[in-house]
């Protein structure tokens, strides 16, 4: 459970959230959802780099955490001297108030489990519409890591390994000229940026989704993205990991592990030579201390799950399409335990989600029937759920999730159709009444 405020952030004025495993975030254009979205992004990121360092201190530098968040999510302009971000975890909590940082460490703070961050902009189809986007100089910011994940990620889906788009066709990168390609249907060959709009925007979409959402784990590539700097970071770590651990020790174990260390080197000149286990104990004074250590390091060293962060996944979609989209990123989250916060302006994005929601009510309490209709493997426990709709007037949020029923606020939905509805029923009236006449 990770608990969000933020006030007085670009259009933002007071919102609160509580994250789940499933976040939904609706609203008009520019009321400020991709502001919260980038800011629960970022916090995630502050979250890692602080468990990974084991300090603060890179962050309670003047104007680093500002810094940052606006270069990187392009907020220039959005943070003020009356700006405040807040966050809580298990692992630490901290605070960015008055143009200052505050931190503390929680109980849970050997307990952090490394998550990929991911945040995947509604630009997305600027791989399919500057074809030559690897050689533009961008500045560091969220499209330009975008567009670094999907050059690892477009390297993955070659001819002779695809993937499959909804059910739209295929795509494939061609690393002899560096191009991207679709293969349709009918089963012809093109290139991505003389594709229809929709896949171009769902192409990069559905690759990182496949990519970080399953091969990423299930094919251990996510040991080849270490790198020097981040070796040391490591090391420091678990130098760090393990004094902690010690420092549980009782003064009379501390003393007793230190009287055996110091009688091994006493009478062995080359430790070297040692047994293995001889010298674990010079390390670790106990098997629960190195046990310990082994689990801590190995959820701190590669991410166990990803955070994905997606504006607008129905952009230039049909709805059909936005359906099967969402039923593929559900599975995706239920299958690999992984995170999702979404915004959008779709009703069917919305009213998918809701069935989903509901099925897996249902399902409670008539699983085979229910699985008939929507597989289990698409249930969302309402629980794993928190979704907001940001109000065009106040900025302010309100809770989507219906206390008495096992879905989101039906009239909050589609709140246009009541509108249209409305203004066709007063027409009908014009018509019927002048024909009576």
């Amino acid at each position: 459970m990770r608990k969000i405020t933020v006030r007085n952030v670009g259009p933002i004025k007071d919102a609160q959230l509580e994250l789940k495993k499933i976040n939904i975030l609706i609203g008009q254009q520019s009321t400020g959802k991709s502001t919260l979205a980038k800011i629960a992004c970022f916090c995630s990121w502050v979250e890692k780099e602080i468990s990974i360092a084991q300090s603060p201190a890179a962050f309670e530098a003047k104007n680093y955490f500002a810094d940052n968040l606006t270069e990187f999510h392009k907020l220039s302009g959005y943070l003020s001297k009356q700006s405040v971000i807040t966050f809580t975890s298990e692992v630490l909590s901290f605070e960015y108030s008055n143009n200052r940082f505050s931190f503390q460490w929680n109980e849970g703070r050997l307990n952090y489990r490394r998550r990929k961050t991911l945040y995947i902009p509604a630009e997305r189809n600027i791989v399919s519409v500057i074809p030559n986007w690897f050689e533009v100089n961008l500045e560091f910011n969220n499209t330009r890591s975008f567009l670094a994940d999907w050059e690892s990620v477009r390297k993955y889906f070659s001819k002779e390994n695809p993937l499959s788009i909804l059910d739209i066709g295929k795509y494939y990168h061609n690393s002899a000229d560096n191009s991207d390609h679709i293969i349709t249907k009918d089963n012809k060959d093109i290139l991505m940026e003389s594709a229809s709009s929709g896949l171009q925007t769902v192409v990069p979409l559905q690759a990182l989704i496949q990519y970080y959402g399953y091969d990423y784990y299930n094919a251990g590539l996510k040991r080849k993205e270490s790198n020097v700097n981040m070796q040391q970071k490591m090391h420091r770590l678990y130098e760090n990991i393990l004094r902690q651990l010690l420092n549980t020790l009782s003064k009379e174990e501390k003393a007793a592990w230190e009287s055996k260390k110091t009688k091994i080197f006493r009478e062995n000149s080359d430790i070297s030579l040692l047994p293995e286990e001889v010298r674990r104990g010079l390390i670790f004074p106990n098997t629960e201390i190195e046990s310990q250590y082994k689990k801590i390091a190995s959820r701190f060293q590669y991410p166990s799950s990803t955070a994905f962060f997606i504006e607008e996944p129905e952009l230039n979609l049909y709805p059909v399409t936005q359906y099967k989209l969402v039923n593929i990123i559900v599975e995706m989250v239920n299958v690999m335990n992984h995170s999702l916060f979404i915004t959008t302006h779709s009703p069917y994005i919305l009213t998918s989600l809701n069935n989903l929601i509901y099925a897996g009510e249902i399902g409670k309490q008539y699983q085979k029937e229910t699985d008939q209709v929507v597989p289990q493997n698409l249930w969302i426990n309402k629980d794993h759920v928190s979704a907001w709709k940001i109000d065009a007037d106040t900025n302010m949020l309100e809770n989507l999730i219906a206390d008495d029923l096992a879905i989101l606020r039906a009239e909050e939905l589609d709140d246009v159709s009541e509108i249209i509805n409305n203004k066709f029923g007063e027409l009908f009236e014009i018509a019927h009444h002048k024909k009576e006449e």
